[in-house]
């Protein structure tokens, strides 16, 4: 049996028979995590309050060979975000960031990447709750992005010339985004500043974004959210399960 430590993300917890919890967090050096944390529900554990959802902390657990749940053996609290959990809204917004970690994220499998982001966003949220649609727009975009799925933002994906900022941008049903000419004008439209607001996402963190979408119109920042919610759709072959209202 081996031991791991890591710094870990908590997304969501399940009780387990009286005193245990199942624990899913996603973890910088081994991905997606699913373990047992046992005797966590007693009044007197070694846990504490660091399996609070949206809590960073550095884990350590055993697993066995060819086993996906593992065995938490402890956990020290890095960052608690436990100060969010009175706004419901806020809890929503991260119950459906981490859903939607757990569906892309296969288990045991290290994407740096893929954590950094998310522990970005989580401190944006944090450190500016009433951003909390501009950052989930944020990180939808870039999950799409790190897991394959955003077409190229730049080049149209049939004649590969650059996209103008006076041209209309077509995304077909392949996911890929088109030119006015290849795409014949046909295919889902995105409007000029959406485009250069998912553009925004590639050279912005999750903050510096979530700022600049102050000075974006509410019908912009609805287009990005049906637009990103259509995408996911179309990659997870039905809706996300948290489907929290983002119109502003």
């Amino acid at each position: 049996m081996a031991l791991f430590e890591t710094e870990a993300l908590i997304l969501r917890t399940y009780n387990l028979a009286e005193a245990d919890k199942i624990v899913v967090c996603l973890s910088r050096s081994h991905g997606l995590i699913r373990g047992v944390a046992k005797g966590c529900r007693k009044l007197k554990n070694r846990f504490g309050a660091s399996l609070e959802p949206f809590t960073l902390v550095n884990l350590s657990y055993y697993q066995k060979e060819n086993q996906e749940l593992v065995s938490l053996q402890q956990t020290e609290i890095l960052k608690s975000n436990f100060n969010l959990s009175s706004n419901a809204s806020i809890l929503t917004g991260l119950a459906y960031l981490g859903d939607l970690l757990v569906e892309f994220s296969p288990p045991h499998q290290a994407n740096d990447t893929l954590f950094r982001m998310a522990r970005a966003c989580i401190e944006a949220i944090a450190n500016s709750p009433d951003d909390l649609h501009s950052v989930l727009r944020y990180f939808e975009v870039w999950l799409l992005k790190i897991e394959g799925f955003l077409p190229d933002l730049k080049l149209c994906s049939e004649c590969h010339l650059a996209f103008t900022n006076e041209e209309a941008v077509f995304l077909n049903l392949d996911l890929a985004l088109l030119c006015r000419s290849c795409s014949q004008g046909s295919g889902l439209s995105l409007s000029r500043q959406l485009h250069a607001q998912l553009r925004a996402t590639e050279k912005l963190s999750p903050i510096k974004f979530a700022q600049q979408s102050h000075e974006v119109s509410s019908s912009v920042r609805r287009e990005m959210g049906e637009v990103k919610h259509q995408i996911l759709a179309r990659v997870l072959e039905r809706l996300p399960r948290i489907r929290p209202t983002f119109v502003q």
